[in-house]
């Protein structure tokens, strides 16, 4: 059996380690997972979202661009079984609601938002829901708009002013 000398072993174990990496790194690029709803699934998720937080004086989630939020947080932290089963009922909620759902503001979409929430309308229906309020809620409380108005947040708190006199 042939002896290695040290050099020779650590160039081995770091090119295994860097192969390691890189095979690990290309193999999860290729299971991207793409969460894609059609307009009119797109639409019923804006009606939901508007009802949830709706426009006032101030702006609603919807115009605070929340819905880009919830579509990256379904697509990138949640498993693919659960953004199936959160596109299927967002297809099912216009036959849940009994009119046009294009039509509904106000109390009606906040009556028809709290079915959704009771589980009048099953299971999945009452999961989806409560995903997506907790996903807008989230989005809507950490919006620039939010933070910087209403929440008195400062980017860098304990501002530098080098010309303020010192009094004795």
């Amino acid at each position: 059996m042939k002896m290695s000398s040290r050099r020779a072993w650590l160039k081995g174990m770091t090119l295994a380690a860097l192969g390691t990496v890189a095979y690990y790194d290309l193999s999860a690029k290729s299971k991207s997972i793409s969460l894609t709803l059609s307009l009119a699934e797109e639409d019923v998720l804006h009606r939901l979202m508007g009802g949830i937080i709706p426009e006032s004086s101030i702006p609603g989630a919807v115009s605070l661009g929340v819905p880009t939020f919830v579509k990256t947080m379904l697509k990138d932290c949640y498993e693919p079984k659960a953004q199936d089963a959160f596109r299927s009922v967002l297809a099912q909620i216009p036959t849940f609601y009994k009119g046009d759902l294009n039509q509904a503001q106000g109390p009606a979409l906040e009556a028809f938002l709290f079915e959704l929430e009771q589980g009048k309308h099953g299971v999945d229906a009452k999961k989806a829901i409560a995903t997506l309020k907790g996903l807008t809620i989230q989005g809507y409380v950490t919006t620039e708009y939010v933070m910087v108005n209403h929440l008195n947040y400062q980017m860098a708190p304990g501002f530098w002013n080098p010309c303020v006199p010192v009094n004795k």
